[in-house]
């Protein structure tokens, strides 16, 4: 009668379980012991599971990367909410909250700020499927960058454009085994991460660091994208580049020019990326590339495998390089935002190179506005970071040298290098 009873409870009055727990493990490590430590536990508690063997990649970024298409796999093909659990983990009493939750998702803030992807809640919701797709998005166009870092921006994507009714599960349901309790453990987290962090798995390439911003960006359990960088996202690679059906309209040696303005300083860091059009004009231990938009960084990386591109997210500081360029970028950046883009990106750098047309005749509104500005705007903003102008070179632009772009405005891509002031 009492088994009868916590059937009952653990399934619902219909008989049919509320929710089941998915995961994976990488057959060819440590990870299969785990796995049958989360199965004997799932047993003992009669929680319906499928958990799956895989092959590892012998990258772990790149095997976490895998998580979010397995998941919405299992999500596609159930009819019930799908919790996910890592394969280290054990269920140390029966999980009730996940048959009361009412909610798309169902995550663990760490530091009440950080997800947790070690225990997850995706509901059978229209919102629970578009995070779905947007965290499947990036972590295959940047498999290196964490999962878990990519599930929070994924959230920000979807939050912004859909009622996303998101549920903060207790640190109970993600207890790292030997990090403080707040009340007793319902989900143990083994960390078995952290033997491939150290022991030359993970990738050697460093995660990008979140600022004191970021951090609070994120405590506020709100979206945090500004208007601009939503409709960049939003848009995959529509207005990238003028769509006139070759990729360098600009008619002119494009690498010839930068290299005027790089000054030899190198690697080179292009700061909203795009498809890779600049990026393909450099050997790849030249360059490294961030961009905002993962369909773009998708798209990037498959032309460019050898190449450094990564999707870059707000309130994370850009990665260090001494060169910094802004190609074709900075006109598609409000006035208000754009000084705290410009403070970002000038720390440590010893060359810091800004491209585009440049008139504020082209200022216009619609989709995309364009805020385009005159040299004299820029000069003036770098001065006040401490920068001075070294380098200025002007270059016909064969989209726009025709009537009637070229007529009463500059329409030349206009470029200008800065270096700090020298210390006194």
């Amino acid at each position: 009668m009492i088994r009868n009873l916590m059937s009952r409870l653990r399934t619902g009055t219909s008989g049919e379980p509320r929710y089941k727990v998915v995961s994976f493990f990488t057959e060819d490590n440590e990870y299969a012991e785990h796995a049958a430590r989360l199965r004997e536990t799932l047993d003992r508690w009669q929680v319906p599971y499928e958990i799956a063997p895989l092959r590892s990649s012998g990258v772990w970024e790149a095997d976490c990367a895998r998580k979010a298409r397995f998941i919405r796999d299992a999500w596609n093909a159930s009819g019930v909410p799908i919790v996910w659990l890592d394969a280290d983990a054990t269920v140390e009493t029966y999980p009730k909250l996940f048959n009361t939750i009412d909610a798309d998702f169902a995550v663990h803030r760490w530091n009440g700020w950080q997800f947790g992807s070690g225990t997850l809640y995706f509901g059978k919701s229209p919102a629970a499927g578009a995070l779905l797709d947007q965290w499947v998005l990036r972590c295959e166009a940047d498999p290196i960058t964490w999962d878990q870092t990519h599930l929070q921006s994924a959230w920000c994507d979807t939050a912004a454009t859909h009622r996303l009714r998101t549920y903060w599960l207790p640190r109970s349901y993600l207890q790292i085994f030997d990090a403080e309790q707040e009340a007793d453990p319902v989900i143990k987290h083994w960390q078995a991460s952290r033997g491939p962090k150290t022991d030359g798995r993970a990738s050697s390439k460093p995660q990008f660091e979140i600022t004191p911003e970021g951090i609070e960006q994120r405590k506020s359990g709100k979206p945090w994208r500004n208007s601009e960088e939503a409709f960049w996202i939003s848009q995959g690679t529509a207005h990238i580049k003028p769509e006139i059906g070759h990729d360098f309209p600009e008619g002119f040696d494009i690498r010839r020019v930068l290299d005027n303005a790089i000054g030899g300083h190198s690697p080179v860091l292009e700061i909203g990326c795009g498809v890779g059009r600049i990026a393909s004009l450099f050997k790849p231990d030249e360059y490294l590339g961030v961009e905002i938009n993962p369909t773009a960084v998708n798209v990037a990386r498959s032309l460019l495998p050898a190449h450094d591109i990564r999707i870059f997210d707000e309130g994370y500081a850009y990665p260090p390089a001494p060169c910094v360029l802004f190609y074709t970028v900075l006109l598609h950046i409000n006035d208000d935002v754009l000084p705290g883009i410009l403070r970002k990106a000038a720390g440590g750098r010893k060359r810091f190179i800004i491209a585009e047309i440049m008139d504020d005749r082209w200022r216009r509104d619609g989709d995309p506005p364009v805020f385009n500005r005159n040299p004299e705007s820029y000069i003036l903003a770098m001065q006040a970071l401490g920068f001075r102008l070294v380098h200025a070179e002007k270059a016909a632009y064969a989209r726009y040298d025709v009537e009637p772009w070229n007529v009463g405005r500059d329409s030349r891509l206009t470029v200008l290098a800065f270096e700090p002031n020298s210390t006194p």
